[in-house]
């Protein structure tokens, strides 16, 4: 007989014994590992984020030691329901005999502060009224005959139940003088550049001039050179003006590359001249009022510059060509003279 190589039954147990006999603790090995596994993922990206984090915290430090934000500003209002209190108490005060200010009068209200907000409440169980009592502070301007400013302020407290009450008297605050020299970099036109005049430019102020005071809206009208047929322009009636004269012109910077005799082709003067009406009388010795436009001059580097627009002072830069043209309307003198349109103010005597 050939010899038997099996192994005993016995032998083979142990291979038996996984097959049919699996261990009960297999499950809870395998969750323990996966725990593991999570908390070694969460050290490492807790270690990994630490240097941001640190990073940022060095970052927030000053804003973390930064002193509180200051409290928020008293509400400063255009209008007021003790604005006319407060502007009674100020006249009655200068009207005082002897006034507080001779030959003061009040040229301005310039506002109130909200100091203290009304409210009334009522306890509903006693019915008992707890009243907090408005209280605004307003200041305004007074100008002496000699053109002295003051700045005086009214304390009035106020409620819906009780009025108003003005408390204690108005006060008297010196303002500092103006400075009256000269101002360095001081221009009503920032973004221009000045340049020079030309007899060219005052002429055609000059011609300008007399056809804005001539009364005629054709006249002035030619003299803009508007083309546009339904437009009209309102010029001023029974006035003359005299010494006309202009003060600065400007224009937008030219390009550096440009040659030196190149001139800029629409520019921006400053143009003053006195004024004076048909009924108004000056006596011997008075001096007339004068009055400045800005104008927008366009044709300036060639012989026959025009003037397209005006404004007052300092509007040069936002002059528009025939903006000051009445649009869908003929306006003619019968028309201005009937005050269908601007008239000359009357004389109030001297």
């Amino acid at each position: 007989m050939g010899r038997n190589t099996r192994k005993p039954v016995q032998d083979e147990f142990w291979m038996e014994s996984v097959e049919e006999l699996p261990r009960a603790d297999i499950e809870f090995i395998d969750k323990s590992s996966k725990r593991m596994k999570f908390n070694r993922m969460f050290i490492y990206t807790t270690i990994g984020l630490m240097p941001v984090s640190l990073l940022a915290n060095i970052a927030m430090l000053p804003k973390v030691l930064e002193e509180e934000p200051p409290p928020p500003a008293v509400a400063q209002t255009v209008s007021s329901p003790t604005k006319a209190v407060a502007m009674t108490a100020v006249e009655k005060w200068l009207n005082t005999v002897p006034s507080p200010l001779p030959g003061g009068r009040l040229l301005s209200w310039d506002g109130a502060e909200v100091q203290v907000e009304p409210s009334i409440v009522t306890n509903a169980d006693t019915g008992q009224t707890d009243e907090v009592q408005g209280l605004q502070l307003h200041t305004m301007t007074l100008v002496t005959g000699g053109g002295v400013l003051y700045t005086t302020q009214v304390q009035v407290a106020y409620n819906e139940i009780r009025g108003a009450q003005v408390m204690g008297k108005p006060s008297l605050i010196p303002r500092a003088p103006d400075e009256t020299s000269a101002w360095p970099n001081l221009s009503a036109w920032p973004g221009l550049v000045t340049t020079s005049n030309t007899d060219e430019i005052s002429q055609a102020v000059d011609a300008w001039v007399e056809a804005f005071t001539s009364g005629d809206p054709n006249v002035l009208r030619l003299t803009v050179g508007d083309t546009g047929a339904n437009r009209s322009y309102v010029p001023l009636m029974n006035a003359t003006a005299s010494e006309v004269k202009v003060n600065t012109v400007a224009s937008k910077p030219l390009d550096p590359n440009a040659p030196d005799t190149e001139r800029p082709g629409t520019v921006v003067a400053q143009v003053e001249f006195k004024i004076k009406w048909d009924n108004q009388e000056v006596s011997r010795g008075q001096t007339l009022s004068s009055m400045t436009y800005d104008v927008l001059i366009e044709n300036a580097d060639t012989a026959a510059p025009k003037i397209v627009a005006w404004g007052g002072a300092g509007t040069g830069e936002e002059l528009k060509p025939y903006m000051n043209a009445v649009e869908g309307r003929k306006i003619t003198s019968d028309t201005i003279k009937n005050g269908e349109a601007a008239a000359a103010p009357e004389e109030s005597g001297n």
